[in-house]
This record gives structure tokens, sequence and C-alpha cells, in this order.
């Protein structure tokens, strides 16, 4: 668990809602201190306030723990598996080439 990838990503969360850290404090009934010490990494919220944080964002607790929404890694996960699909469709339509221009080399 990284802390400070975990209070990276609950800063990006609170600030995708337009929220400051005295609102998103209020929200939660927490100092806007704690707020801050969550998104700087030097404290992370209990477990029953991360349930309710999760709720609140939309996000699966373990993407806040990953530090990182599963959205993000999924479209890793994709882009890299479509390099390698591309990659390999370009060498079968390089095969494919050499074996048109043989059997039209040939008919000649």
């Amino acid at each position: 668990m990284d802390q400070k990838k975990i209070g990276s990503l609950l800063r990006e969360l609170r600030k995708e809602k337009g929220l400051t850290q005295e609102q998103l404090a209020e929200q939660f009934g927490v100092s806007n201190r704690t707020v801050s010490r969550w998104e700087n990494g030097s404290n992370m919220p209990d477990l029953s306030m991360l349930v309710e944080i999760a709720d609140y964002y939309d996000v699966e607790i373990r993407e806040i723990l990953d530090g990182e929404r599963k959205s993000e890694n999924m479209m890793k996960e994709e882009k890299e598996t479509l390099l390698k699909i591309a990659a390999k469709m370009v060498k079968i339509a390089v095969v494919m080439t050499s074996v048109i221009v043989i059997l039209i080399s040939a008919n000649i």
C-alpha cells in the first residue's frame, strides 16, 4: 500500500467533484487538516471512513487502496494487448504479402 499514491487518488477524486478540502471535511465530519493529511499520504482514513469515501466517490475500496482507478489499470492493459495484436497483424500482413508475391511470380 503506497500512502502517497492513495493520497494522490483521494485528491484527484475530490477535485473532480469540485470540492475544497474544507468542503470535503464537512461532508465527512473531520477537519480539513485531516483531509490534507490523507491527500499528502501522511495519514490514512480508518476502514469505516474508507467505506464512506468509496461510496461517496462511487469507487471500490480496492481502487483507493491501490491508489488508482480500475479503469486506468484496465485501459493500460487493454492498450498493451492492442499493441501486441497490432504487431502480430503486421507480421501476418507481411507474410501474406510475401506469399502473394510468390504466387504471382510462380504464375508468370
